[in-house]
């Protein structure tokens, strides 16, 4: 053998030894290395997994009785691992079925079809060896068609599955939410960590998306074994639902069902329609939410099984007040004098005002060349902030506001530099919670606005293209030529000068109105409850507890403090003191309404408002605590494009108080106070009540007075009777205080006003005086949804 040759039979060796050592370490990573991984992936490709769902917690209120349950339900259903294997792929059977429950055998098909990117439902995103459901709530006659005949309904099943019921229909519908199909991506991101499956549902608003997880519980997974056809060949493993735990809230049915009712009363008689309201109820010693509606509502059950794209378009629709928005948390506006306790404490906290000093109520206040009136130009003459709070005096709180403006600086658009502006008003009104959100334990919630100096600018800066642009091109959509050439003008003000905070805008903000300030109406209790409480800011909360099946208790959700007011603890019982006033002295703008309550026994502290919208009607505030004199629960109620604080929003709190404390009915609240333990839940399922309070003081108790009807629930009502003589029935329309209320309407939209002073003008009723307005359609802050924005919409429209 040659050279040539022995090298290239040793080449040749090398080549052989190579492939060799490359394949044993092939195989050596495929066995060894990633022998787990790939043991898994053929696992899979022979296992198949059928889902079991988990019995949802229930949602229950602070006594006990069910807000959210569920219901047993004969549903049929078809496998179509079996159905499949059919020479027909069980067409015949669909026919035959269709029959028994009255549907179409070409919408069964579509049922029990696969969705897929091009095939859209109806449709089962399911696994494809779960039985999919075709028919819920059949009769008894047609489940017993389907299980005495298995030779005629091969694959069909009948059998009891749990179904989420709202016993209360529409009742609380915002906080409690729905359940949807879990999507996709939701699948894709969590699936692993949430244990979520194809077919599982789970919340996707309210308590029901918050509380998921508790409420959920774990889903129940038989593994089949199946060969290369697809067959099923025998279990592998088999694991039972585990039950969600059950949620008990800080809310009260009782509550819930005054304040909804008393809003829809005053909407009807209103004139019904689309228009909108809320109330928000606390207890002011924690920040536990005891009630918070809004109107319109919705019921939840219509997700039940997922809901029409007709039926979800109607809910969203602006022209029914969008049903889905929960003005109580979702929405923000002006909250007209209501806001006045917060200026309050601005005037004696940082501006040096006492209570013994006597300020100028005077019928008007000049700025520059504009003049801000009190209501129908009333005046007090020289009274205290005291005196200023019950009967609402507005130029008192707009010289306040004005004068501390011009010590920051005024415009600031002359020769600098300046020194940090103080922005007294401002600060406080961050410090009392507004601005930001209030960490209530739901989704979207409002932050409202709080704008300052550096805000202002910002916004113009955003939108001074708009301003420009419309006051080139003014409104030719709005219809009444006068209204058009103002909306122009103000956008050819805000186009020059847009930038500065003037002064009407800081006089506006003092009394709760105005471009730069707006609230919700859950915002506003929580400022109140701070107030109450002598100064704790709390988080609000719905949840109370979460319990397991078996009554074991899991977690308690205590309340959490979120800040402390900024402000010497003899001003706010001054402001508390002052608030009282606002019920019971005379003068007071609220003592009308409240003229038959027994103030002696549950005195009443609070305070009335109202708000302008451009374009529509006054909105109605009342914000409210009691007792005056040892703060238990804050009411709030607001209701857009309806008049005087007092007129409507008043008599609605006072309906809720009667309902609270049995005032002439029976008591919501035994006691006074919210139940001192938690409802028992029994191994079987039935529930005890929570313990009620210690009975309330009142002296006086009826022993006549007709109880409410009791909850339609499988848990006995409260028992609870009257605390106090029934009140003589609440007035349609609330007499006019002894004086006027001096208070004034104005826009939710920017104020742009007239130099030197821009943005001050007449003023209104009841929540201070009105400033001039960014036009609509500019891209400025405005009011929406009658009179309250949603959280959903952008705080600022693009150009």
């Amino acid at each position: 053998m040659n050279d040539r040759m022995r090298i290239r039979v040793t080449l040749l060796r090398v080549v052989v030894l190579s492939l060799l050592v490359t394949l044993g370490a092939r195989l050596w990573v495929l066995q060894i290395l990633d022998g787990d991984h790939y043991r898994q992936v053929a696992e899979t490709n022979r296992v198949r997994e059928v889902v079991t769902p988990a019995t949802r917690g229930m949602i229950l209120d602070d006594h006990g009785q069910p807000l959210v349950r569920n219901r047993t339900s004969l549903v049929i259903s078809v496998n179509r691992s079996t159905t499949d294997r059919q020479a027909d792929h069980g067409k015949a059977v669909l026919t035959r079925l269709a029959s028994v429950i009255g549907t179409p055998a070409s919408e069964l098909e579509q049922r029990v079809r696969f969705c897929t990117a091009t095939v859209r439902p109806p449709c089962w995103n399911g696994s494809p060896y779960q039985p999919v459901p075709v028919a819920k709530d059949v009769s008894p006659q047609q489940a017993l068609a389907v299980i005495e005949h298995p030779d005629r309904f091969p694959g069909v099943s009948a059998d009891l599955q749990a179904v989420r019921e709202y016993p209360h229909g529409s009742l609380a519908a915002h906080e409690l939410g729905y359940l949807a199909p879990v999507t996709q991506d939701q699948l894709d991101k969590q699936g692993d960590e949430k244990g979520y499956h194809l077919n599982s549902l789970i919340g996707v608003a309210g308590l029901e998306s918050t509380y998921d997880d508790e409420l959920r519980g774990v889903d129940g997974v038989q593994r089949l074994e199946v060969d290369r056809f697809g067959r099923v060949a025998g279990t592998a493993s088999t694991a039972a639902p585990v039950s969600g735990d059950h949620l008990v809230l800080n809310l009260d049915l009782g509550v819930q069902e005054a304040a909804e009712q008393a809003l829809q009363d005053t909407i009807n008689k209103l004139g019904g329609g689309s228009r909108t309201a809320s109330a928000v109820v606390l207890n002011a010693r924690g920040g536990g939410v005891v009630a918070m509606a809004s109107l319109p509502s919705y019921d939840p059950s219509v997700f039940v099984g997922g809901v029409s794209e007709e039926d979800y378009q109607a809910l969203s629709d602006p022209a029914n007040g969008i049903p889905l928005l929960s003005r109580a948390y979702q929405g923000s506006g002006a909250a007209g004098s209501t806001f006045k306790p917060v200026s309050t404490a601005v005037a004696m906290q940082n501006l040096g005002a006492t209570g013994d000093q006597d300020f100028s109520c005077s019928p008007t206040l000049q700025i520059g060349d504009q003049i801000f009136h009190n209501f129908d130009g009333e005046s007090a003459g020289p009274i205290t902030l005291h005196q200023a709070l019950v009967i609402s005096c507005d130029v008192i709180f707009d010289q306040f506001a004005y004068d501390a403006w011009l010590a920051d600086g005024g415009l600031r658009n002359g020769r600098g530099p300046y020194t940090q502006p103080k922005e007294y008003f401002v600060r406080m009104a961050e410090a009392m919670g507004f601005g930001k959100a209030t960490g209530i334990d739901l989704p979207g919630e409002s932050k409202g606005s709080v704008v300052d100096r550096a805000d202002a600018k910002a916004v113009w800066e955003e939108l001074k293209d708009s301003y420009c642009r419309r006051a080139k091109n003014g409104y030719p959509e709005e219809k009444d030529p006068a209204t058009a050439e103002r909306y122009r003008k103000y956008a050819a003000e805000a186009c020059v000068d847009g930038y500065l905070y003037n002064a009407g805008a800081a006089t506006q903000f003092a009394i709760g109105q105005g471009q730069y300030l707006s609230v919700s109406p859950l915002q506003l209790a929580s400022a109140y409850a701070a107030i109450a409480d002598g100064g704790t800011l709390y988080k609000p909360m719905l949840a109370k507890a979460a319990i397991s099946p078996e009554g074991k208790i899991v977690r308690t959700y205590q309340p959490s403090k979120a800040g402390i007011l900024p402000v010497d603890p003899k001003i706010l019982a001054y402001i508390r003191d002052s608030l009282k006033g606002v019920t019971t002295e005379p003068g007071g703008t609220a003592s009308g309404v409240f003229a038959d309550w027994p103030s002696a026994q549950i005195p009443i502290a609070g305070k009335t408002g109202t708000a302008e919208v451009e374009g529509k009607g006054d909105t109605s505030w009342f914000a409210s605590f009691a007792p005056a004199d040892n703060p238990q629960y804050v009411v709030v109620v607001t209701i857009p494009e309806s008049g005087q604080g007092a007129q409507y929003a008043a008599p609605v709190a006072k309906r809720i108080y009667q309902a609270i404390y049995g005032v002439g009915q029976q008591a919501a609240q035994p006691g006074g106070k919210p139940p001192a333990s938690l409802p028992k839940i029994n191994r079987d399922g039935t529930i005890a009540a929570a313990t009620i309070s210690d009975p309330f003081t009142a002296v006086g108790a009826a022993s006549g007075a007709t109880p409410t009807p009791a909850a339609n629930t499988a848990t006995p009502p409260n028992p609870a009777g009257a605390l106090l003589p029934a009140l003589t029935a609440t007035p349609t329309k609330a007499p006019d205080p002894p004086t006027p209320a001096t208070s004034t309407p104005v826009s939710h939209a920017p104020a742009i006003g007239d130099l030197p002073v821009r943005g001050a003008a007449s003023g209104g009723v009841d929540g201070g005086s009105t400033t001039g307005r960014a036009p609509p359609g500019s891209g400025a802050p405005s009011g929406a949804a009658a009179g309250m924005t949603p959280a959903s919409a952008p705080s600022r429209a693009p150009p």
